[in-house]
């Protein structure tokens, strides 16, 4: 039986034979993203944790929401571009075509907000998502056994409370409610013929984590923030549809057609330690180190409610993550620009996965980020913020082979893999 290309034993029943023929996806390409639409896109997220005077720290660091005067809102926009194609290498033994560009332009952003309850107690509430991605294939591209259209987005709802237990020191807490949406769609063969069956799966559901953080001002000038993030555990279940099986595999097919399926997700726990610096009365730094617990996210669960039900642990052996960033952020004092503050930073993020574990509904691979951005008062008491971040990953080689009978193979590269994210925003004081 086999799940993303991953091959694994079970007691022979018709429900294997059913599900042999295709590839269950862990997730869409992409995962977990730093981009959010806030000011860390010019500065390719360095600086995370360790923004308190930015109202997206409700999202980031719920410690920070305690630092400040007053209350701030801010609404933030995203857009996001993908360049991701597929060149087949020659040893890809189903007809098709390269698949095309599986992400085209997709909206993104939040919006976020935080106060003080007194001086010693902060509140914030943050509405936004960095989980998950969606690829759409062309339906007759050449990897359409393994994926053709995945999506797996993720939106949070964050309350939070913040507390000052010393002057220099705060920690927070905040509830993380999470809305997931989850939709795969693949074409496998149909049988004994070379043509096209259906498999179709979807679910929305509602799960919870928790964020914890710390923040640490131990001189002025200097902001130091720890953030951490929970697991969310994630269980869809939905009625799985397949159609046009062909004449053998069709009786099997109508039997497990509608069949209620459950599948379990592990979203991955995060630690991030970022930095803010002052080194001149105009210039920052900042600075992130990060860790991403994908090991868990690897085993993905299947059960089929069905007389002859099964429950399989599929671990596609992911590995844990981490980041690094750097970036600087400059306040312009005289000139035509005067009033703008002007960013930029770089930031690494390794691989999840190795290149034997790549596969079509998740090319992921290790990134670059590159952000530039912008920002300026607007006009007392509104900010106005602009950036942009670039993440790189190359060349992502691929070799994804299914289950026998059929053994489908899906070889190649994704050459030049990018990611384009532009996004704007404005803080409002009260």
């Amino acid at each position: 039986m086999s799940f993303g290309g991953f091959c694994f034993s079970a007691n022979v029943s018709a429900v294997a034979v059913i599900l042999s023929l295709f590839s269950l996806p862990a997730a869409a390409g992409g995962l977990m993203l730093w981009e959010i639409g806030t000011p860390t896109l010019g500065t390719a997220s360095a600086g995370w944790a360790a923004t308190p005077e930015d109202a997206a720290t409700a999202f980031t660091n719920p410690a920070g929401t305690v630092w400040r005067e007053h209350t701030e809102v801010r609404a933030a926009g995203q857009a996001l571009y993908g360049d991701i194609g597929f060149s087949n290498g020659g040893l890809t033994n189903v007809p098709g075509n390269d698949g095309g560009n599986p992400i085209q332009w997709f909206p993104g952003g939040g919006g976020y907000a935080a106060g003080r309850l007194s001086d010693k107690f902060g509140w914030g509430v943050a509405l936004a998502g960095n989980f998950g991605l969606g690829l759409d294939y062309d339906e007759d591209w050449a990897g359409r056994r393994f994926a053709q259209e995945v999506d797996l987005i993720g939106l949070s709802l964050i309350p939070s409370l913040s507390w000052k237990v010393h002057p220099c020191l705060s920690v927070g807490a905040g509830l993380n409610i999470m809305g997931v949406y989850f939709k795969y769609l693949s074409a496998p063969r149909a049988g004994l013929i070379p043509e096209d069956a259906k498999l179709k799966y979807r679910d929305v559901e509602i799960s919870y984590g928790g964020n914890l953080g710390i923040m640490y001002r131990p001189v002025p000038g200097t902001t130091l923030g720890l953030s951490y993030t929970s697991e969310v555990e994630v269980d869809f279940t939905d009625r799985l549809t397949l159609d046009n099986f062909g004449p053998f595999f069709q009786p099997l097919a109508e039997r497990f057609n509608g069949a209620k399926t459950e599948i379990d997700i592990t979203i991955p726990a995060t630690a991030t330690v970022s930095l803010q610096q002052k080194l001149t009365a105009s210039t920052t730094l900042y600075s992130n180190l990060a860790w991403q617990g994908w090991t868990e996210y690897a085993g993905v669960t299947l059960a089929i409610d069905s007389p002859e039900q099964i429950t399989i642990r599929v671990n596609r052996g992911y590995r844990d993550t981490g980041h690094f960033a750097l970036g600087i952020r400059h306040a312009i004092a005289s000139g035509y620009l005067k009033g703008w503050s002007v960013s930029t930073g770089f930031a690494y993020d390794s691989s999840m996965s190795t290149k034997a574990q790549v596969t079509a509904d998740t090319p992921t691979w290790k990134a670059w980020r590159f952000g530039v951005g912008a920002g300026k008062e607007v006009c007392p008491g509104i900010h106005l913020d602009v950036g942009y971040t670039l993440v790189w990953s190359g060349d992502i080689d691929i070799d994804q082979i299914g289950r026998e009978p059929f053994s489908p193979r899906l070889e190649g590269s994704y050459k030049n893999t990018a990611l384009h994210f532009l996004g704007a925003s404005v803080q409002f004081q009260f």
